[in-house]
């Protein structure tokens, strides 16, 4: 084989094998989704097959006869090797307790010798073998044989090894239907052309009821059953075409109707062609790609819009939960006040320039210092204004904490409740159409469902600080424009400037000026400087505080109307997903 060809084969393959694995990862996404046991079920046998698959792609084709006991499977073997006494056949069962191998050579069967163990398989080569150079016959036991569990596995691994199945059924025996029924697991693993059935001792039956009932009806069982084309159904007599036939009293052939030369022609003409092994390979593992994509859509048929509703359900379920957390992190926000003041003038000490801005600076230190300094700004009784300043050495460490709070969004304890609260009222009701969607009963615990403390006050901390982060830099710019700046910078600095230019002009006229100018323009400047800096603060007052509070929980509402963000920790809408992908 060319080394070219061989390789496009291991690409098909290793194609096949991709797709199959995205099948795979999406089960496994869906946990709790019970259809996906038996759906990745499916793709792990898949996967290993295709595994052995590439394994022995440049090896030869294997076709192996399997069937209940008196099918005639030895027979037809020796019929086809043109040697009669090749593999055993007698009327004790099980004859074959084993499986032969018919090969060209030995050589080409050590690896399945190998792989079947020499206590079970046996080699046998002849003179028709040398027409067998691409593939390689197998003989396996009695299926109905294995109910004991004697040889089961003996036949199970020869099925995993095999390339093509003939499905060998006794035309006499009424019971070739449950053959069949139990044949479908292996059926579903061939595509049509190489899951051939051969319909054995054709001969011992009246050829008008043959070709006009027994063939029509058992296609149409085959079609019913496996979904395949009836092209592959071989009527045969194997005992006629043995050389040294011996027919039993009374069991002369009826008639002369037998298909075993297109059989024969079959397995060595199509099947012996040169590049077969790899095409037949190719072509199986294609077929279990869509066998694979048949179950996923099956699997979801007819619950694509109900797993789509109960996902908008969860979905608006979330948002609901997370707003009544939000609501009542708003019913405490009074608390952060403090906090966010201390943190919008830290944001505009970072913008402002100029006297007023070094005010702003300072003012933001101020605040570090000590909640008590807020009471200095404030109309009152002056003892209070004074007892604020001197305690807010003392009480660094309670806005230290005002403001860590206001980052992270104040006391989560009510909006943990308020979240459990809402998802719990709700629950009961999703989780039972999730169950009647094939979900496990499981989802019914919403404690399983709801994050714990930890993760949950964490994930609403991070949405409020991205939030708050947002508002506060917006709301600090549009009190830190230019413009606005230089309104409230301008006076001070005309003001020093103007005394500054006194100063200079009378230095260099040796006019000397008199102690009082420089108190009247140090007062003047100071009064200005500050009366713009108290002007300031009105609008900072507005613009900040219980406002900028409000802004920030109305954005972060705003965020979760608009937004798919889900918290639960099962991550059931992720799930649902997964399972929507496989109906695609």
């Amino acid at each position: 084989m060319h080394e070219e060809y061989q390789l496009k084969g291991q690409g098909r393959l290793a194609a096949c094998r991709e797709i199959i694995k995205s099948y795979d990862a999406q089960v496994q996404a869906a946990p709790h989704w019970v259809p996906g046991a038996a759906l990745q079920s499916e793709c792990r046998k898949a996967l290993e097959l295709l595994g052995q698959m590439q394994e022995r792609l440049d090896r030869k084709l294997v076709v192996t006869l399997v069937g209940p006991s008196g099918a005639g499977k030895s027979t037809l073997l020796n019929a086809l090797a043109g040697k009669d006494d090749l593999s055993p056949v007698g009327i004790e069962r099980p004859t074959t307790t084993g499986v032969t191998i018919f090969c060209q050579s030995k050589s080409d069967a050590d690896v399945l010798l190998q792989e079947l163990g020499h206590e079970v398989a046996t080699i046998q080569t002849g003179p028709v073998a040398a027409g067998l150079k691409n593939v390689l016959l197998l003989d396996t036991p009695d299926m109905d044989s294995t109910d004991s569990g004697a040889y089961r596995s003996t036949l199970e691994q020869a099925i995993s090894l095999s390339d093509i199945l003939f499905c060998v059924l006794n035309a006499e025996n009424p019971k070739r239907r449950d053959t069949i029924v139990f044949m479908k697991r292996y059926a579903d693993l061939y595509p049509g052309s190489q899951l051939c059935v051969v319909l054995n001792r054709c001969d011992r039956l009246q050829e008008e009821e043959l070709k006009q009932t027994i063939l029509p009806d058992l296609k149409k069982h085959l079609q019913a059953a496996w979904q395949r084309p009836d092209e592959f159904v071989f009527c045969i007599s194997a005992l006629s075409t043995l050389q040294q036939r011996q027919w039993p009293d009374g069991e002369n052939p009826l008639h002369d109707y037998d298909d075993f030369a297109h059989l024969h022609a079959y397995v060595f003409g199509s099947l012996n062609r040169g590049s077969r092994f790899v095409d037949a390979r190719i072509e199986r593992a294609e077929h279990l790609v869509g066998v694979i994509r048949t179950s996923a859509e099956e699997s979801v048929a007819g619950k694509q819009e109900q797993l789509s509703t109960v996902r908008a359900e969860i979905l608006e379920l979330e948002k609901d939960a997370r707003i009544a957390a939000t609501d009542a992190m708003k019913a405490a926000g009074a608390e952060m006040i403090t906090g966010i003041h201390a943190i919008f003038y830290q944001k505009l000490a970072g913008r402002w320039w100029g006297p007023v801005g070094w005010l702003v600076g300072i003012w933001a230190r101020f605040l570090m210092a000590g909640a008590g300094i807020l009471a200095t700004m404030r109309f009152g009784n002056p003892v209070v204004q004074l007892w604020g300043l001197l305690s807010s050495l003392v009480q660094f460490r309670k806005t230290r904490k005002a403001v860590a709070e206001a980052s992270a969004g104040g006391d989560m304890a009510p909006s943990l409740l308020k979240y459990r609260f809402t998802i719990q009222q709700v629950w009961p009701d999703i989780a039972r159409k999730l169950i009647s969607l094939g979900f496990n009963p499981s989802v019914r615990d919403v404690t399983a469902i709801v994050p714990g403390d930890r993760d949950l006050t964490r994930r609403l901390a991070t949405s409020w600080e991205s939030t708050f982060e947002t508002v506060l830099d917006r709301r600090a710019g549009a009190v830190s424009g230019f413009f606005l700046q230089l309104l409230f910078n301008l006076p001070t600095l005309a003001l020093m400037g103007m005394f500054a230019y006194q100063s200079v002009k009378s230095y260099l006229l040796q006019q000397t000026l008199a102690s009082g100018y420089f108190l009247h323009a140090g007062i003047s400047i100071l009064l200005v400087w500050l009366l713009s800096f108290v002007l300031l603060q009105i609008i900072v007052r507005f613009a900040g505080g219980t406002g900028l509070l409000n802004r920030a929980f109305g954005k972060l509402v705003k965020d979760i109307q608009a937004g798919e963000k889900q918290w639960l920790s099962a991550s059931i809408v992720n799930e649902i997903d997964a399972i929507l992908k496989l109906g695609k």
